[in-house]
């Protein structure tokens, strides 16, 4: 690409980038999908949320999530989605690991 002009070297550069740059949103797309297959297929974790001793909420996290300190039960996709639907009020998604999105759960 050396021997050609200047202009139509940086019109092939140009066109390279908008390719290579497509590519790249492709596959980035393409590893969320795959990592949340991965997750789901994992199942969801539960963990309660103490104040002062007392219970206020269940965290549900994905299973292969960080942070996940006191694990208390497992569900599959179908009770971690009930459950987060049904009482948002109690169950929360973890906001690392965002089950919710893995989900399908529209925000609020």
């Amino acid at each position: 690409m050396s021997d050609l002009p200047p202009a139509e070297r940086l019109a092939k550069l140009r066109t390279l980038e908008v390719w290579l740059g497509w590519q790249l949103r492709d596959t980035q797309r393409k590893i969320e999908q795959a990592e949340q297959q991965t997750r789901a297929a994992g199942g969801y974790i539960t963990e309660q949320e103490r104040r002062a001793g007392q219970a206020v909420g269940v965290t549900i996290h994905a299973a292969d999530c960080p942070k996940i300190s006191q694990p208390v039960a497992t569900l599959d996709a179908t009770k971690a989605q009930y459950a987060l639907i049904k009482d948002p009020g109690f169950h929360h998604p973890c906001q690392h690991c965002r089950p919710d999105k893995t989900l399908g759960i529209p925000k609020d």
